[in-house]
């Protein structure tokens, strides 16, 4: 009898967990949908397309090679732009100018029944007073400094442009592809142009990043430079007096262990000790002694909080070494998050394509640094595409796969087809 009420109760117990799997499973997710259907890569324009780069492929590397070779340091983006222009008039977008900020626009008209999404890549590179680039090939890696960052995105954006044309494509969105100046230094081109669009614009995709990284949220900048003084002393009368060397050591101390949030993602917050310097000889007490810190939240109220704890314990130190202090922090850039953004229909897309196309080590992630931002900051549903693999960005010695790079074409051509 015992045994049957035991097989009674786990005949029960089994349903029960049936039922909640049943339940679980067959609930809609939340969120949106993502646009992408494997099938859709068997369609005739899609395989058109992707036989066309293709078959292009060594007059792409070409061209990568030859843009990489035009210099163009923040501020100096005029000869990649012009070269730009005329690539864009070639392939027959609507309209083509250059603006005031230096911006390369090219407008390709919809049907007027879709959105209206800038796609940009930026000309600028972070290496200023190199005027000499010389790319080497070497089996399936190109290298070169600005190789990646963002030439890779250059080529990717006008042969993305040539494959849609090629095969007849028609938008029902109007799509504005922007060559943007001076991202390197703060986003500024793109900001000028939103800042004076007239249109409201519903997408942003910044063409940026390594490939399979995409950032959905504005990651926050803070941070910069404290400074401590004393009235130094040679070593034989040092003793009491006050050691701005000493203020430095307990201020970054006290900042290494402010406690601060990994998780969830839409909180993260990580504090940097950058550079440390201070004295001019070992036999006497500093006068002025400094260090910097790089301050980096994907909230912006933990970015806040977190700035205003290091004011808080730098004037503590102050007081307590009796040293006078000098405190430079900014916020470069705030943090910003659009709700929903995770599981919105363009995320989701731009997942599914990366997960198709078997790109290595996806994330996704709010932790953004790329012209999305701008988008982000604005209320614009935003991401970053990434533009090929590589290494040693921002160095010399910076380095980008070939194969890469066709992989990255083929997302941005699947997102377009899947936008429409």
């Amino acid at each position: 009898m015992r045994s049957k009420n035991k097989m009674k109760k786990y005949f029960k117990l089994g349903l029960l967990g049936l039922i909640i799997f049943s339940t679980l499973s067959s609930a809609s997710p939340q969120g949106e949908e993502s646009l992408f259907k494997p099938e859709m890569v068997n369609s005739p324009l899609v395989q058109k397309m992707f036989s066309f780069i293709e078959k292009n492929r060594e007059k792409i590397i070409e061209e990568w090679i030859y843009l990489t070779e035009i210099p163009a340091p923040s501020g100096h983006e005029e000869k990649r732009a012009e070269y730009l222009k005329k690539q864009f008039e070639a392939t027959g977008l609507d309209e083509v100018v250059i603006d005031t900020s230096g911006n390369v626009i090219g407008i390709w008209k919809g049907t007027g029944r879709g959105k209206k999404i800038i796609m940009s890549a930026h000309m600028d590179t972070v290496f200023q007073g190199v005027w000499e680039i010389k790319v080497k090939r070497e089996g399936n890696l190109l290298k070169a400094p600005g190789i990646g960052d963002d030439t890779a995105n250059l080529v990717n954006l006008l042969w993305s442009i040539r494959a849609l044309k090629q095969v007849g494509f028609k938008p029902d969105n109007t799509y504005y592809f922007i060559g943007s100046v001076e991202e390197e230094i703060g986003f500024v081109g793109i900001e000028a142009f939103l800042n004076s669009a007239e249109e409201k614009f519903d997408l942003v995709i910044a063409l940026d990043g390594d490939l399979g990284k995409v950032h959905y949220g504005a990651l926050g900048f803070g941070g910069g430079r404290i400074t401590f003084r004393g009235p130094g002393a040679h070593t034989m009368q040092s003793r009491g007096v006050p050691n701005p060397n000493l203020a430095v050591a307990k201020a970054i101390e006290r900042i290494c262990g402010i406690q601060l949030p990994a998780e969830p993602l839409e909180k993260w917050t990580i504090i940097n000790v950058g550079m440390i310097g201070g004295g001019k000889v070992r036999n006497a007490v500093s006068e002025e002694s400094y260090f910097t810190v790089d301050l980096r939240s994907a909230n912006q109220e933990e970015l806040e909080k977190a700035q205003t704890e290091i004011r808080k314990i730098c004037q503590d130190v102050a007081a307590e070494v009796r040293v006078e202090l000098e405190m430079n922090l900014n916020e470069r850039s705030k943090a910003y998050q659009i709700p929903g953004a995770k599981d919105s229909f363009l995320v989701r897309t731009v997942f599914d394509i990366l997960k198709f196309l078997k790109v290595k080590e996806i994330e996704v992630d709010p932790l953004g640094s790329t012209e999305a931002n701008v988008g982000i900051e604005k209320g614009i549903l935003s991401v970053n595409l990434g533009r090929t693999y590589g290494r040693y960005k921002h160095t010399l010695s910076e380095e980008a796969e070939i194969d890469g790079l066709f992989l990255a074409m083929k997302q941005i051509l699947l997102l377009i087809y899947c936008l429409k």
